[in-house]
């Protein structure tokens, strides 16, 4: 026999499966994978959903958008960035956070190399110049570069940062890296602008990276790669650059979009003669969102089943990593999330106590301060407990403590 997880217990002491709704878009065969995941319902009305899997649509950006989500605990953005989740908003409801990363480093790697190549061979000025019927061989304007003399620059040496210069260091004579993070091996950012051939900038967030007074820096007949953000350059400075004979090859770009077109500076870029680009598609083919789907899904599973949250470890969440050991018997889990307060833990041992129940494992972490909160998590197994034991210590932590968000998960015997 085998202990699995039979569902959440609502107030009434009936049990449910575990409720995720997806979102915007995501790949379907991530919905046939948890519509077959024992203890797991596809749901869509987001005021029963426990989960959400969403990509950019669906926004957390306002109390309004969180309080549609009235049982909301565990959210992921099927992607690399989170910028449409508010995260101080998302630590005060008690939403644990998480996004896909893994997924799309393959994908945004071979984009950037992709870029550099295509500047190497020059195949905008031969394909421009085939398409008005001349043939140019001989001419400089479509001579190949040779870029095992030129030195890769990598702005942001993270994850994709480090596979993209694995996949291109092979075809450069030099490739250097600067970060935000002290990195061993690291140049400063004013060294690489200024010696770089190829800047690939693999920055995260939203903050302007590569500012006016830096870009000045960045060489005539040198090429910037962008594959992360679109605002982590400067618009205005970039076209610039642009203007003096640096070449430009974005995937993102600071809106996107048809809207975009209407901004002067973006469409001095997204035509001038340098630029070369794509509509922010290095991940958007169907096998990657489908991994980045099957990624996020898994996260959830792993909440839905154990109360695990932030598996992968990844910064910047409203939670670090919790794994709870797995059940050892039949019985119930409690799993909260509160305010960071000191002497939480010792509060829900007192109640369990006082209820004549001892607690077999504790299990707590406490995120980064967000705003002016800091999101805690804490999951329990109560020993020899029923779902009446159960339901009444949740009623009494209620009462002691502030809730912000909770469940209580049953177990069972199961055939192997």
């Amino acid at each position: 026999m085998s202990i699995h997880y039979a569902g959440d217990i609502d107030s009434k002491g009936n049990a449910h499966p575990f409720r995720v709704a997806v979102r915007d878009g995501v790949s379907p065969d991530v919905t046939r994978h948890l519509e077959n995941s024992p203890g797991i319902e596809v749901v869509d009305d987001p005021a029963i959903a426990q989960a959400a899997l969403i990509r950019s649509a669906t926004k957390f950006m306002s109390p309004d958008a969180i309080q549609e989500w009235a049982q909301l605990m565990f959210l992921v953005r099927v992607g690399v960035g989170t910028d449409n989740i508010k995260m101080d908003l998302a630590s005060e409801a008690g939403i644990a956070t998480m996004n896909t990363p893994g997924a799309s480093t393959e994908a945004v790697a071979i984009r950037a190399v992709t870029f550099m190549l295509a500047w190497a061979a020059r195949l905008k000025q031969g394909t421009d110049s085939l398409a008005k019927g001349t043939w140019p061989k001989g001419d400089q304007t479509v001579e190949p570069r040779e870029l095992d003399e030129r030195t890769l620059g990598i702005v942001g040496y993270g994850r994709i940062g480090r596979a993209t210069a694995k996949k291109a260091a092979p075809f450069f004579g030099k490739t250097i890296f600067t970060d935000t993070q002290s990195i061993e091996g690291m140049t400063s950012m004013q060294e690489l602008l200024a010696s770089a051939d190829v800047i690939s900038v693999h920055a995260s967030g939203d903050t302007e990276v590569l500012t006016p007074t830096l870009l000045q820096q960045v060489r005539s007949g040198s090429l910037i790669v962008n594959t992360s953000r679109g605002g982590v350059i400067n618009p205005a400075a970039l076209l610039d650059c642009m203007d003096r004979g640096v070449s430009v090859a974005l995937d993102v770009f600071p809106t996107e979009g048809p809207a975009m077109f209407q901004n002067d500076t973006i469409q001095k870029i997204t035509q001038h003669p340098l630029f070369f680009g794509t509509p922010h598609t290095a991940a958007s083919g169907s096998g990657t969102q489908k991994k980045l789907g099957l990624e996020g899904a898994g996260y959830a599973t792993a909440f839905a089943h154990h109360g695990s949250v932030n598996t992968g470890n990844i910064p910047g969440h409203t939670l670090p990593r919790m794994i709870p050991t797995e059940r050892k018997g039949t019985g119930v889990r409690g799993v909260v999330t509160h305010p960071s307060v000191k002497g939480t833990i010792g509060r829900i041992g007192n109640i369990a106590q006082g209820l004549g129940l001892n607690i077999a494992q504790f299990c707590n972490e406490q995120g980064p301060k967000f705003g002016e909160t800091r999101l805690a998590i804490t999951a329990f197994d109560l020993e020899d407990a029923g779902v009446e034991e159960g339901l009444n210590v949740m009623r009494a932590i209620g009462k002691e403590i502030s809730v912000l968000r909770s469940r209580l998960l049953l177990y069972e015997n199961g055939t192997e």
